[in-house]
């Protein structure tokens, strides 16, 4: 219901869904070519395609509270006709916990 009250001074609406999400629509896709402790990467979408860039892999902490996480330069992109991911030609530096725009005619 959408239920809009142009009697009140605030001129608020109010929304609500009476619908119930079916989970069971829901299927699983492919996971990532990558570890479970994959992270910090970076994700955008062009068209039907998602892209992944860089990341972090390993434990974040050593027993001795030492870093043991390696950065990537790694580039994949998932297809969501095939549903199938791709090793894309890595990039020229490592990064992680950066931003991914992606713009008809490039990633950047």
């Amino acid at each position: 219901n959408n239920n809009n009250n142009n009697n009140n001074n605030n001129n608020k609406t109010t929304m609500s869904v009476d619908n119930e999400v079916d989970l069971t629509l829901w299927e699983p896709l492919p996971s990532i070519p990558k570890p479970d402790d994959f992270r910090g990467y970076a994700a955008t979408t062009i068209r039907d395609t998602v892209y992944i860039s860089g990341g972090l892999l390993g434990s974040a902490l050593t027993s001795r509270g030492e870093g043991k996480s390696v950065v990537q330069n790694t580039l994949f992109a998932y297809n969501m006709e095939t549903r199938q991911w791709t090793e894309l030609p890595k990039m020229k530096y490592c990064r992680w916990g950066h931003r991914l725009v992606g713009q008809e005619g490039g990633r950047f």
